[in-house]
């Protein structure tokens, strides 16, 4: 009897193993494009659909591109890599002052390309929502200045209902910059919100 259910035992282990080597890779993305083009992403579930169509869609002079972890890479060799300043699941917060006005912005990034936000003004909730990391992000950083120093800034925006973009500094995360801009109430335009700083 012991030999049977020993044999039992094992068949079901190798099953089990099976289902969990399959499922781990569910989220793979891996295929020939009509341009002709490989397109290949580790795990989806690490990206917003948003971005995995615009970077599939990404026009350029290449033979492949790959999404692995925080790396674009293309045609094997040139690489892009997305900004991880921002702790994973971890709130961020970040402060700024104009004469009697205070300005906060609270960050917490969810994956790679996803950043919650709520941004306040004295205490009142203007707007919150996530903001998504364009597939170009290579080419949408920008040079920022803050007394003279000049760094790099990453931009994230928000489509949805009122167009907003944030800003966050490049290598550490130490400034954020934040922008609304409303056609359907000035009321909600913030456009010259000073540079904020994390706390």
């Amino acid at each position: 009897m012991k030999a049977p259910l020993f044999l039992l035992v094992l068949i079901a282990l190798t099953i089990s193993c099976n289902v969990d080597k399959s499922n781990e890779r569910q989220f793979e993305i891996n295929q020939t494009l009509e341009s002709g083009k490989h397109f290949f992403v580790q795990d989806s579930s690490q990206y917003a659909p948003e971005f995995i169509s615009q970077l599939r869609t990404f026009d350029g002079t290449y033979s492949s591109i790959q999404l692995i972890g925080k790396y674009i890479i293309m045609n094997e060799t040139d690489t892009c890599s997305i900004p991880t300043e921002l702790p994973i699941n971890e709130t961020v917060y970040y402060h700024a002052t104009k004469g009697d006005t205070a300005y906060n912005l609270t960050l917490k990034r969810i994956n790679y390309t996803n950043i919650d936000y709520d941004f306040r003004v004295n205490d009142k909730l203007v707007k919150n929502g996530q903001v998504l990391l364009p597939a170009d992000l290579c080419l949408a950083r920008e040079s920022t200045a803050d007394n003279g120093e000049f760094f790099l800034m990453t931009q994230y925006f928000d489509t949805k209902e009122i167009w907003a973009c944030i800003k966050i500094e490049i290598e550490n995360a130490n400034r954020a910059s934040f922008y609304i801009l409303s056609d359907n109430d000035s009321t909600m335009n913030f456009k010259n919100v000073p540079l904020l700083k994390k706390k």
